[in-house]
């Protein structure tokens, strides 16, 4: 059997990777806000500095999104829609019943119950 190029990585690997990079993500985004409101206070000195990672910063961020949006797309069409799945139990209850209804009629089993 051939084997996939790359790292193998089992399912909680996976996770555990997702989980890392949200973690980093959070990180990032919070010192970003931080330096967006010491710009609102007129501090720019850390801003000037960092001119080229919150550039880095800013697309990182879009990129996360987009990809949290692709999991949750991914999930969905693994998962399906819960509701739609759900059996309608009075609809089958209904059919049973019009079912053992047809086989007494047809047997003449009157007396079973």
């Amino acid at each position: 059997m051939d084997k996939p190029f790359g790292p193998e990585t089992s399912g909680d690997e996976t996770g555990q990777y997702f989980d890392q990079a949200v973690t980093l993500y959070r990180s990032g985004s919070k010192e970003l806000t931080d330096i967006i409101e010491e710009i609102g206070r007129g501090k720019t000195e850390r801003a000037k500095k960092l001119q080229g990672v919150l550039s880095e910063l800013r697309k990182a961020s879009v990129t996360m999104m987009e990809e949290a949006r692709n999991v949750e797309d991914l999930r969905r069409k693994l998962v399906g829609n819960v509701h739609q799945q759900a059996f309608d139990l009075a609809a089958a209850r209904d059919e049973i019943g019009s079912r053992i209804a047809r086989l007494r009629a047809a047997r003449g089993a009157g007396g079973v119950s």
